[in-house]
């Protein structure tokens, strides 16, 4: 499956192994997906905030 990955400092979208889920669980599929502007933010400036 697609999917949006920190990687190495950068974001890129990947391939990742389809999840199996367990008993109780259900695996749906995704149509549309975005990524929030916080997140955003934060990766383009998570070491101003740690510090």
């Amino acid at each position: 499956m697609r999917a949006a990955i920190f990687r190495d400092g950068d974001l890129v979208a990947d391939e990742k192994p389809e999840p199996n889920p367990e008993t109780g669980q259900v695996l749906v599929k995704t149509l549309a997906c975005g990524i929030c502007g916080s997140d955003l933010h934060a990766f383009h400036h998570a070491d101003k905030m740690v510090e």
